[in-house]
């Protein structure tokens, strides 16, 4: 355990270390603008006017010094929420003639008017261009008519009927993205919108019509498409040979449409280049004829497809085989799918599969031989199979069905499911390479000795919302070289010795809120940990609460006074037992054989505040003997390596990233036991942004005060944190974790006419971020029935 403190101040120290060279390097970027700031990251300088309550463009001083951006834009996806949001509607012009930039934001400012040559004199430097409109007004588009050098154009929120062939983009040949989104009447395209006029046309980006039809014949016209994404219409149906033309196309998004129906050739054309497919969020299989739904699939030959997505469908019924023709297929997801059983047929063909995704579906049963067609499935999601209503339905999960992948198999999540808990334990002794085992709320009371004895990978273990009462030394034996996070949370546990995690050397997330902990002298190897690390927030990653004895009840074991951490005389010390030196961990032996250097490309998976997920796929792993991943901050060039992957894996998560942060990603590949630097593949991906959020003040009496909150974006908040401080003393602080689905919450049992700080932050993957709070300061009233009662005294 004393290793997490080194982990946290190393942790402090990187980021304090970040904030001091940011600052020096910001000092020779000047705004042109008093109004806004110049930030300066790596080499990129951008002019950041955002939050700025600005109505109106700002006058920019005339300037020579090259800028990468301007941006006026918000995080927040409701300006509604925001008091300090821009709020322009104008461009008047000439507004950046003094400007030498390459990209200007205005999204999130609801524009009415566009002066004719609004960017008049800004056109030598212009690439990449955002707007939004008001909904209720149209695009001048004779403004962007001289922006010849433009190569993104993302235009949101305009009033238009129908895009028809006088328009201007015949005059941006540079164009490379083009993206319309939420035009709410543009019901029609015309078919010769696009020809002859985006030749250079990469991506092609229609989000939020209020199309009927797919508009075949004017996407037809752009050749040069290598991704197209036609996100949330009301298109039905897919014709035939819609995409034949497209022979460039890798990147096909279709999702969140009401497809019901696809013709068998409908990607004709397309299926021997396309690497990516998404068709979640559709109405396939609603209509009659449910197992003809995924024709379309098995009636062609996807040569490279890599991804697919069929989520939120309704695919309870589906024939086996529907992906046999799809032999470069590594991410599958059929997540919500209200599929019930798992057959042997299911996932025939994909023996180069890696991730199946079958989530949040109804599934009671899996085949014996579910997984004998993916000997390569590294990850597998079997989380959330039933509602609450109907959580006694347990899945039956057989042990034999993970023998073909137990050798792959690294990820596995059966989490919030009723599991039958001796095949569970008996499917985890065969998962010997697991690095990730979520079990969170799936009925287990206990954990059986030594069950970990052979996982010499695994990093993350997630035990938490269960019934156990019992976890010591035998409960993780195998893992002290490889555990990085466990989870006990919600458990019925009274007492963690401190033998359980000894010389634990590399764990550094450990959750253990909300059991039944007896605070005696046997956790005092824990007080001493937490106050030896003092770091603001510790206590947040322990959240240990006592609920015995009484005096000690509800209290955070941080703030206890030690010496009340007492036991009986009676009380026999534990005693640590070397279980290691009698264990046996087994090797393996690798051996390769020379062959054609192997083809591989290594993806990005997801994308989130604090991580990055990735995987990779090759053709050929026989001389593979390892990968070195890297990772670089393009904010500040510091990177890392991982030198030590084996030659199975094919999927990695990066965690401990910044939010709102480029980074770039390299896989190498290590060939019999040589590097080769010749053989490597990159990608760049931002992290998401923390989610914007705002607390207010709702209801105020004399004995209590009620609040609420905002927050642009839930997706991976998973509660808040409130505090509440009298300020006459400001030890009296109070804490409360509130669940993410709530948005108010009330203080109660207060002191009338005494004021109060009330502070809000978020907790985002079950832990608190203390990068950013809300506080309200806040009085109670004096009501008139206190009045009365202290007359009457």
């Amino acid at each position: 355990m004393k290793y997490l403190k080194r982990h946290l101040l190393c942790a402090i120290s990187s980021i304090i270390i970040c904030d001091i060279i940011n600052s020096i390097a910001q000092s020779g970027c000047t705004s042109p603008a008093i109004q806004c700031r110049c930030q300066q990251r790596s080499i990129t300088f951008i002019i950041n006017c955002r939050d700025k309550r600005l109505i109106q463009i700002p006058i920019f001083n005339k300037t020579n010094a090259e800028y990468d951006e301007l941006t006026f834009g918000s995080p927040y996806p409701d300006a509604s929420v925001c008091s300090v949001c821009n709020r322009i509607t104008s461009i008047p012009p000439r507004a950046f003639a003094n400007l030498r930039v390459k990209r200007i934001d205005l999204t999130n400012n609801a524009l009415t008017d566009i002066s004719n040559d609004s960017f008049a004199g800004v056109e030598p430097y212009l690439k990449e261009l955002l707007l939004q409109g008001d909904r209720t007004n149209e695009l001048n588009y004779a403004a962007l008519k001289n922006l010849t050098r433009l190569t993104t154009l993302h235009l949101e929120k305009f009033q238009q009927t129908t895009l028809n062939s006088s328009n201007i983009f015949g005059y941006l040949q540079n164009l490379e993205f083009l993206k319309l989104k939420t035009f709410k009447r543009l019901s029609f395209i015309q078919s010769s919108a696009f020809k002859n006029k985006v030749s250079k046309l990469k991506t092609l980006w229609l989000e939020g019509l209020p199309l009927v039809v797919y508009p075949a014949g004017a996407i037809l016209n752009i050749p040069s498409l290598q991704s197209l994404n036609f996100i949330n219409t009301q298109v039905k149906k897919l014709y035939s040979q819609s995409f034949r033309d497209l022979r460039s196309l890798k990147e096909l998004d279709l999702s969140h449409n009401l497809i019901d129906s696809i013709e068998n050739d409908t990607f004709t054309g397309i299926t021997d280049t396309l690497l990516f497919l998404n068709l979640a969020v559709n109405r396939l299989g609603y209509n009659t004829n449910k197992k003809e739904s995924l024709n379309f699939l098995s009636s062609q030959h996807w040569t490279d497809l890599e991804q697919l997505s069929l989520a939120y469908n309704k695919l309870d019924t589906i024939p086996d085989g529907p992906f046999r023709n799809m032999p470069k297929l590594a991410y599958l997801t059929l997540k919500s799918c209200q599929l019930s059983f798992i057959s042997n047929g299911l996932l025939q063909g994909l023996q180069n599969l890696h991730t199946l995704d079958v989530s949040e579906n109804r599934i009671t049963q899996i085949s014996s031989n579910a997984f004998v067609h993916t000997p390569q499935l590294k990850e597998l999601r079997l989380d959330r199979q039933h509602k609450e209503s109907i959580k006694e339905l347990a899945l039956n999960f057989p042990p034999t069905a993970v023998e073909p992948i137990r050798a792959s198999l690294t990820h596995l999540n059966v989490e919030h499911n009723r599991v039958n808990v001796s095949q569970i334990w008996e499917i985890i002794k065969f998962l010997t390479n697991l690095e990730e085992l979520k079990l969170r709320n799936t009925n287990l009371v206990a954990v059986p000795d030594f069950v970990f004895r052979y996982h010499t990978q695994l990093q993350i273990l997630d035990l938490s919302e269960n019934q156990i009462t019992s976890f010591d030394q035998k409960s993780v034996h195998g893992l002290k070289d490889t555990l990085t996070s466990l989870s006990l949370s919600d458990n019925n546990l009274t007492t963690i010795d401190e033998c359980v995690l000894q010389n634990f050397s590399k764990l550094n997330h450990l959750y253990l809120a909300n059991n039944f902990w007896d605070c005696d002298c046997d956790l005092i190897w824990l007080y001493d940990w937490i106050e030896m690390s003092a770091e603001p927030g510790i206590e947040y990653i322990v959240e240990f609460v006592c609920h015995s004895p009484p005096s000690l009840r509800e209290n955070l074991l941080q703030t206890v006074n030690r010496s009340h951490l007492s036991c009986t005389p009676a009380h026999i010390p534990h005693t640590c037992p070397d279980y290691y030196s009698t264990s046996t961990i087994p090797t393996t032996i690798t051996t390769t054989t020379t062959k054609a250097l192997p083809v591989f490309k290594i993806f990005i998976t997801e994308a989130m505040i604090f991580s990055i997920n990735v995987f990779w796929t090759i053709n050929d792993k026989s001389d593979v003997t390892g990968y070195i991943l890297s990772i670089v901050d393009l904010q500040n060039n510091i990177s890392r390596s991982l030198k030590s992957l084996k030659r199975d894996n094919t999927l990695f998560r990066f965690k401990g990233l910044q939010p709102q942060r480029a980074y770039t990603i390299c896989l190498q590949l290590e060939l019999n036991n040589v590097r080769s630097d010749n053989l490597v593949s990159c990608v760049t991906q931002s992290t998401k942004s923390i989610p914007v959020f705002e607390l207010f003040k709702k209801t105020v009496i004399d004995t209590y005060i009620e609040v609420n909150w905002k927050v642009s974006d839930v997706t991976e908040i998973t509660g808040f944190l409130l505090s509440i401080v009298p300020l006459k003393n400001v030890k009296d602080i109070r804490y409360e974790t509130v669940p993410k689905d709530r948005t108010s919450f009330i203080f109660k049992n207060l002191r009338s006419i005494e004021s109060y700080e009330i502070c809000l932050k978020l907790i985002i993957k079950s832990q608190v971020y203390d990068g950013e709070k809300k506080c309200k300061t806040l009085q109670t009233k004096q009501t008139i029935k206190t009045k009365q009662m202290k007359t009457a005294t």
